[in-house]
Order: C-alpha cells, then structure tokens, then sequence
C-alpha cells in the first residue's frame, strides 16, 4: 500500500536522452564492461530462485543486455525508452503499461538515476509487482569514483546528466512502499577515465572490494520484496467474567433505604 502522496506527474514524463547516452558511454569503457559482467552475474545470483509467470527488463540497458538468462521465469519482456530499439515494447518507467498486480519481477537498470520522478518510478514498479514480488534495482553510486565525477557539476545543477541517490535514500523510499530490502551489493570499484592504463593497474580495486563486500563500488545493486500486510483482528487474552449472574434481581431503591434509615436514627438521637 503507498503510504506517500501522489505527485501528479504527467504521462510525458521520461528517461533524460543525455542520461541515458552519459550511463551507455560510461558502460562502453573497460572498466564499465568488466562491472557489467560482475552485474549480470550478481543480478542471476539474485534471480535464479524467483520463481513466477512474467518478468520485465527496464532502463538504460534494457535491449542491450539481459539480466534474465538464469531466469526460471518464462515469460520476459524488455522496456525501453528509445524507438527502434531490440525492447519488447517502448514506453516510460514512471507509467509502466501493466495492470494492477501482474509481474513477479522487475529488474530496472538506472531508472532512478535517469528519471525526473524517482519516486513515481518506485510507485509504478511497487503496483504492477504481485503480493510478494521481487524487484531488483541497479543504480549508479554516489558514494564512488563515479559519484566524485559528479563534483564537477556541484555549482550547475542543470549540467548533470543524472542524479545519484544513495543506498540509504533508496532503502527509505522502498520501506514507505512497503518493500523488504533483502540484499544489497555493490560492483566496479575502479575509476574510469579516458585510457585502460589506470585500469589496469587498478584491478586489485575490484578483487578489494569484492573480498570485504565493500559499498563504495560505482554501481549497487538492491533487491527488494514487495511484503502485503494481512490484518487479522486480535482476540481477548481471557474472558471477561459478567459482573451479574442470571437471576440476579437488583433493587435500585436499596441505596436509599439505607440513607433513610441513617437520618432516623440521628433524630432519634
């Protein structure tokens, strides 16, 4: 149940063309590859015992790659944003053409990054997942070498192509919708830059990371499950004794008596 307001958002509302291009780019280096793969082979890990009849790929690298090989789920479907792309269908992720209650996972590649509405985003993937679905969110981090780049457009809000939301923010947003956080891990801790060389010789970065589950890798990934609270109403813990026994007869004169019989006996006196 969502426990926000609505934020009114019109249904042109889409993923930012210059966000979209800016995280495909960053993906096309060396290092962006080698964290794509450690992704893919999280996001399987995550998915391998969800089980369901449909599943939808949405998000910047919807069409590009799939995340649902080891998938049991038989029927997927891919989003994108941009016609003419290898999608399922096109179309926005803050209005996902879906019914009420359908899909049994949802995994979203920097939706949140590239959206206008995060929020709506969130809401949108919380109605179409059935009681108990999964959702599966890959997200760029701020706290990284990723999100230092974004230090250059500190005083220029406008100039950036995304926004980066923390692990932190993203968790709060998804218990407001009553999602259960299950794991989140984080992949790619080498810095890009123009040039393999200082990647390279920064691979031990990766294998660092890796080792101690650190969270400062450019990327995290969170899964999360859509939990249905089931109001059952509470009985008594004991019953409650009547005060009065059947064929009790009360007398509402009696406590008068008494007092008239008290006021005698003070004249008598």
């Amino acid at each position: 149940m969502n426990k926000e307001k609505s934020l009114n958002v019109t249904p042109t509302t889409s993923l930012s063309p210059s966000g979209v291009n800016a995280c495909r780019d960053w993906y096309a280096s060396a290092a962006g590859q080698a964290t794509l793969a450690r992704v893919q082979s999280i996001v399987s890990s995550m998915s391998t015992d969800i089980f369901g009849y449909y599943a939808l790929e949405m998000g910047v690298l919807a069409g590009r790659c799939s995340f649902l090989q080891e998938s049991r789920i038989a029927s997927q479907f891919s989003l994108g944003s941009v016609p003419g792309e290898a999608v399922s269908m096109v179309g926005t992720p803050e209005h996902l053409p879906f019914a009420l209650h359908n899909l049994d996972l949802v995994i979203a590649t920097h939706a949140l990054d590239c959206a206008t509405h995060p929020h709506q985003v969130l809401r949108e993937i919380e109605r179409v997942l059935v009681p108990e679905g999964h959702c599966i969110l890959i997200a760029f981090n701020p706290v990284s070498f990723r999100g230092l780049g974004q230090l250059r457009h500190l005083f220029k809000p406008a100039a950036r192509h995304c926004e980066f939301y923390s692990t932190l923010r993203v968790r709060e947003w998804l218990s407001v919708l009553g999602f259960e956080v299950c794991e989140t891990v984080s992949a790619g801790f080498c810095p890009v830059l123009s040039g393999n060389y200082l990647f390279k010789h920064a691979r031990w970065l990766d294998r660092l990371g890796s080792k101690f589950r650190l969270m400062t890798g450019n990327v995290y990934i969170i899964h999360a499950q859509k939990k249905v609270s089931n109001m059952t109403p509470l009985l008594p813990s004991r019953k409650v004794k009547p005060v009065l026994r059947p064929g009790m007869v009360v007398n509402p004169g009696a406590g008068r008596l008494v007092r008239k019989e008290s006021n005698n006996v003070t004249q008598d006196s």
